[in-house]
């Protein structure tokens, strides 16, 4: 970044770079006063208009900066879904997206369905978080586009994202999870509640979690889907913990016949398909997933672990994984194009801007030391690490408060939803936190993966445990779980047309 123009932000503050996470006091102990939200009907649009809900929305205006009440403001979306019934209870579901870098509005489009039970009794809310959505988002458009024909090594990927910063509209600094929980406060006075349900999941866990120890008083119930404790900086973790869930993928095809007469070596034609791309990228020509058009394009090792990795979230994509392995082993690469088109689908909507945001600010300044030999020795390599640690020497930290990473301890009812094969937040995340709550349930879901409340049989679960708010963890003892044992993982393909007899 050096010799580039000036930064359109850094007017706001003379300051190159904030003090870090030490010696900070905390960036909104209360929310201003908030004039009251209007709100209108809507829909919520995701997909590129294929997922839809209907909801109320409005604009709530607030301070770009926490310490500058009259300076500049930006404007975030909220939304409210209402309760079918005509006397809800008081107290909302705030659901709050991952990411980081997902819009609640985006996810709860999508994700609407398994909120059916909950709104029978309660209204659900939505903020964007500032830099996503709707709300002065932080957009990073060449991350964002799919361009398997442009330079994706590490070193690339990190000069696109310093490129972003000096694009961006707003000072970066004060778009951390420490000032997004003070907009949270300011919304929910706003929308006139006293209290809040809250739902978060992966990254919107973090954000539940950081809501939770600055307005605890504000908080009747706690749901974290995928959890990340506080103590856990991503990052160094996260090509370990998606090896591992690989791993589980391999030994599920060994134990099954059909998958392991169809496919004995899995894990060696994925190291030599690896190896292949890269030493030398390939030519690829498919029908192009959304147009049906032909294209051609270049496909490496990076396109094949990124590939990889996003469909080791869900063991039903997982269960692609077989011959999709064999086809770029046997040199069949149109699989492996088409498929990266299809996964970035998922991503597409993502503010990578908030996402270097929120990491350069909350994670990678608490790495520590790396064992770049483990990292290595996965499929994913060290891009990751070498990537972000790249982007954070030119990214500015932001507003962190002082106890951000320490221990939550809260008697607050907490439940804590993890997949047992989950690539990114793994079970023993859940026990890391569940060590610091006095009143918490925690569930795993037997063969799941990220994110579990999109499985049917936690829509009930949630439904109940928001309902009854348990007062101690024998109160939660009553909530009905046993469809957990019916909890299954997709079968594996044994070929293109999908899984044996």
């Amino acid at each position: 970044a050096l010799g580039q123009a000036p930064r359109p932000w850094v007017t706001l503050s003379p300051m190159r770079c904030v003090r870090r996470a030490l010696g900070l006091a905390s960036v909104l102990l209360a929310a201003p006063l908030a004039a009251a939200v209007e709100l209108a009907p809507c829909f919520l649009t995701a997909n590129e208009g294929r997922s839809e809900a209907a909801a109320q929305c409005g604009v709530v205006a607030v301070p770009l900066n926490p310490r500058n009440p009259e300076g500049e403001r930006i404007d975030l979306r909220v939304a409210v879904v209402d309760a079918l019934t005509e006397e809800p209870a008081p107290d909302p579901l705030l659901v709050i997206a991952g990411g980081p870098g997902q819009a609640a509005t985006d996810f709860f489009a999508v994700a609407e369905r398994a909120f059916k039970r909950i709104l029978r009794y309660r209204s659900v809310v939505l903020v964007d978080q500032r830099g996503t959505g709707e709300s002065a988002p932080l957009h990073c458009p060449s991350l964002e586009e799919m361009d398997l024909d442009g330079e994706s090594s590490p070193q690339a990927l990190a000069a696109k994202a310093i490129d972003c910063l000096d694009a961006l509209d707003h000072d970066p600094r004060f778009f951390s999870t420490s000032v997004a929980v003070g907009d949270l406060d300011i919304v929910r006075a706003a929308l006139g509640y006293e209290t809040l349900n809250l739902y978060g999941i992966s990254y919107g866990t973090r954000v539940a979690q950081h809501y939770l120890r600055r307005f605890p008083e504000r908080v009747r119930s706690v749901v974290l889907d995928g959890v990340l404790p506080t103590t856990v900086s991503l990052g160094p973790e996260l090509a370990l913990d998606s090896q591992a869930a690989l791993d589980r993928v391999f030994e599920r095809c060994l134990a099954d016949d059909a998958c392991a007469t169809a496919f004995p070596n899995l894990r060696e034609q994925l190291g030599a398909a690896l190896a292949r791309l890269r030493e030398q990228p390939a030519k690829a020509t498919f029908a192009h997933p959304r147009t049906g058009e032909r294209t051609e394009v270049t496909v490496d090792h990076l396109t094949m672990a990124g590939v990889v990795r996003l469909l080791v979230y869900s063991p039903m994509t997982a269960s692609l994984l077989p011959p999709l392995i064999e086809a770029v082993h046997d040199g069949d690469y149109a699989k492996l194009a088409a498929q990266a088109y299809v996964v970035s689908e998922a991503v597409r909507e993502l503010a990578t801007g908030l996402n270097y945001a929120i990491l350069c600010t909350e994670d990678q300044p608490f790495w520590g030391e790396i064992d770049l030999a483990a990292q290595r020795a996965t499929y994913m390599g060290t891009t990751i690490v070498e990537t972000t640690q790249r982007v954070c020497e030119e990214w500015p930290a932001g507003e962190i408060d002082a106890d951000f990473k320490a221990p939550l301890a809260s008697a607050q009812p907490v439940l804590l939803l993890s997949g047992e094969l989950d690539p990114i937040t793994p079970p023993r995340y859940a026990e890391m936190a569940a060590a610091h709550f006095d009143n918490v349930l925690s569930l795993v879901g037997p063969g799941q993966g990220h994110g579990m409340m999109m499985v049917p049989c936690m829509h009930g679960i949630v439904a109940d445990f928001v309902e009854l708010a348990p007062t101690s963890p024998s109160d939660a003892a009553a909530i009905d779980v046993s469809c957990l044992d019916r909890l299954r993982p997709f079968p594996l393909f044994v070929s293109p047309l999908g899984p044996g007899p």
